[in-house]
């Protein structure tokens, strides 16, 4: 056997220690042994991974748990919540923080209404939106009183300056359009309400050719402007000045402008509402129109634009050259989608001769498809009883009548043949729609036990006056479901039961709602 090739194993055993250290593997049943240092390494290991992960869950969890609930909370619920404050509250809220300042002023820039301002705190704010492109960002509807006259002013440039600033702009408010003001803007309008009383032939296609570039204006309001017909279109050889000056509201007296005008309209047919000269191309979705009858007609004229509801003003008379027949007819090419029809005197010299033809014709052109009519009077009050009488049978498709009132009625011939009225400012109640409970009213109009059980007798007289015209109309026009009167009270359609709908009525029966304050 050779010799010197190695050492004995118990000579091993005294020069190096081993140490077994049973380590448990994670797939195998075994135990194996490693040396000291090596489970050492891997102990330490496992403890600083150990820390790590307790350091990164505490550090997660504590700015949550430290961080005040309110700052959670996001900028758009803040705006929401600080709307329904005063403004001199949402001006102390912006100071409390900087998550309140943004939000606040969002509230207080969203809508800005200038018109109950003085002129000096308007004209510092309107300076604050030409010099603060951000804060003017947050305005959203506008509205103010008046505009600058002079177009060389300073005060014309901070306005064009202010408006151009007001990028997310969808409603607006002006007391007359100036195109020196809303040229450069690049906001996209989706409502517009112009309260002047006269406007230029050059102003008006100026103001259609502004609103060419607003396809999503959904609502166009006009509603003090003095409109027979449209103006004839500008010849294309005149230079139209790039700032068109401003009609005054108040028209001339020229005794020479006032006979030239009588003899040329005497002798030049009156031109029909349906001689549109408004582009089809321009306000293509227009739902809403509150307007003299030429414009509204020259809207609805197309077909194009998918109107809802038309508010038109009727200014003139029959003696004055009024045609209702050919207004009515230009709103029927909108019967894909008309659905609501408002007919308002623009003053009390429209006489009832003129309301009685409006309304007739409004009945055989639109009453397949109009489904809420709304007629403001300035007349007595049975006199527009009496023509709802003879013109409901034309609307054979209404669900809803509205008669209003805008002025105090004429002072009737006798005494003895005006009905009472309700009471002028009754008590309001915590109802929604600002309704007038009927337990609220006093002891002189005392609500009926049951709209079912009611009779004359236990039914104060207005009342049983408008029971008695419900009973005529709902005969005449069975689709009728919801009345106003002019007195403000609410008659809607009673439900029945099955076995009083099978014993049968003289008519459709309604119940007394209660005085509504539209």
């Amino acid at each position: 056997m050779p010799t010197g090739l190695g050492r004995r194993a118990s000579e091993l055993g005294e020069r190096e220690d081993f140490v077994d250290v049973n380590v448990e593997e994670p797939h195998h049943g075994r135990k194996r042994s490693i040396s000291l240092p090596a489970a050492a390494q891997a102990a330490r290991w496992r403890e600083a991974m150990a820390r790590e992960e307790a350091q990164a869950s505490t550090s997660s969890s504590t700015p949550a748990e430290k961080t005040p609930a309110i700052s959670r909370v996001s900028p758009e619920l803040l705006t929401t919540i600080f709307t329904f404050a005063a403004r001199r509250d949402i001006v102390s809220l912006a100071r409390v923080s900087r998550t309140f300042s943004q939000a606040a002023l969002s509230a207080l820039y969203d809508d800005l209404d200038l018109r109950d301002v003085d002129d000096e705190r308007a004209a510092q704010c309107i300076a604050s939106l030409a010099s603060r492109r951000p804060l003017a960002a947050l305005v959203r509807h506008f509205a103010c009183r008046t505009l600058p006259e002079d177009a060389s002013s300073l005060d014309t440039v901070t306005f064009a300056i202010a408006f151009n600033n007001m990028e997310r702009l969808r409603a607006l408010t002006l007391p007359r359009f100036d195109l020196r003001l809303l040229s450069h803007t690049t906001f996209a309008l989706e409502r517009l309400t112009l309260l002047c009383k006269n406007i230029s032939a050059q102003e008006f296609h100026a103001l259609f050719a502004w609103l060419a570039r607003h396809p999503s204006l959904a609502v166009l309001s006009l509603p003090k402007l003095v409109l027979n017909d449209l103006p004839p279109p500008v010849d294309a050889g005149t230079p139209t000045p790039p700032h068109t000056p401003r009609t005054p509201d108040t028209p001339t007296h020229d005794s020479n402008a006032l006979a030239s005008s009588s003899s040329s309209s005497s002798s030049s047919p009156s031109p029909s509402p349906c001689d549109s000269t408004i582009p089809d191309t321009v306000l293509p979705n227009l739902r809403r129109v509150h307007a003299p009858a030429a414009i509204a007609g020259a809207l609805a004229a197309s077909g194009q634009r998918p109107l809802e509801s038309a508010k038109i003003l009727i200014q003139n008379t029959l003696y004055d050259g009024l045609r209702p027949s050919a207004i009515m007819g230009a709103l029927a090419a909108a019967r894909g989608t008309l659905r609501t029809l408002t007919i308002k005197p623009a003053s009390a010299r429209i006489d009832a001769r003129t309301l009685e033809r409006v309304v007739m014709a409004a009945g055989a052109e639109l009453g397949g498809f109009v489904e809420t009519l709304e007629v403001h009077w300035v007349l007595d009050d049975e006199s527009l009883y009496k023509l709802m009488a003879s013109a409901l049978g034309r609307f054979r498709a209404l669900r809803t009548l509205r008669l209003l009132r805008d002025s105090p009625p004429p002072f009737p011939p006798s005494p003895l043949l005006e009905f009472p009225l309700p009471p002028a400012s009754p008590p309001l109640s915590a109802g929604p729609g600002n309704r007038n409970s009927i337990s609220s009213f006093s002891s002189a109009f005392p609500p009926p036990r049951s709209a079912r059980s009611a009779g004359a007798a236990d039914t104060p007289f207005p009342r049983v006056h408008e029971r008695a015209h419900l009973g005529l109309w709902s005969k005449t026009c069975p689709s009728l479901r919801h009345v106003f009167f002019l007195s403000g009270a609410e008659w809607n359609v009673l439900q029945l039961s099955p076995s009083e709908a099978a014993f049968g009525f003289g008519g459709t029966p309604f119940e007394f709602v209660g005085y509504t304050q539209l």
